[in-house]
């Protein structure tokens, strides 16, 4: 059993401790069911589901809107902000492909969940973790670890790891595997941007 940090939408979400079986050399037979790709579709029913358990929570912010609307009046963060049950929706899928791609990392990795910046309302969200994910590449991380950065836009997934190691410390992440979960057109620029910090870098195709 391998525990596995999803960090979604960090502020929306926290971070959420996950339970992650990861095959054994033998080649132990999973017994869990396949995660497939949430669709766009699967997203907007999420959040219809959630408003109705939950009338009190905002719809989610239209075009143009700010990101402040994932908030209400208490100030706490909305429970059916799109950032936040997109969160939710891909999180099997994404831990699925992330304990396939742990190899011989031995600690817990860590997951940081994009969310799509093709809707303007979950920019806060974005905001919140690129702060944070800068962070840890500013403090650095200890060979043996695994940071992987994933989300259904890869393109948006792709800008947020890249602008997160452009001040790492040359050398910095050596040892360090750096999973990016995205789309094939970008591995070649997530590579280059992250050349110079000396991590292993691997992709995972979404």
């Amino acid at each position: 059993m391998r525990k596995i940090l999803f960090i979604a939408a960090i502020a929306l979400l926290g971070t959420l401790g996950l339970s992650a079986c990861q095959k054994s050399d033998q080649g132990e037979a999973a017994t869990e069911t396949k995660a497939t790709r949430p669709t766009s579709s699967a997203v907007d029913d999420a959040i219809k589901t959630c408003q109705e358990k939950h009338p009190k929570a905002s719809t989610p912010a239209a075009s143009g809107t700010s990101a402040q609307a994932a908030s209400d009046d208490s100030g706490e963060e909305d429970a059916c902000a799109r950032a936040t049950v997109s969160a939710s929706v891909w999180q099997a899928y994404l831990q699925q492909i992330v304990g396939a791609n742990l190899g011989d990392i031995a600690n817990s990795p860590y997951v940081y969940f994009v969310p799509s910046g093709k809707y303007p309302d979950n920019q806060g969200a974005i905001s919140r973790v690129q702060d944070s994910l800068n962070g840890t590449v500013a403090a650095t991380v200890l060979p043996g670890n695994m940071i992987a950065v994933a989300g259904p836009d890869s393109a948006t997934t792709a800008q947020v790891l890249a602008a997160a190691f452009k001040d790492a410390a040359p050398g910095s992440f050596k040892g360090v595997v750096v999973l990016f979960v995205g789309d094939k057109a970008d591995e070649a620029g997530v590579q280059q941007a992250l050349a110079a910090s000396g991590a292993t870098v691997k992709f995972a195709e979404l």
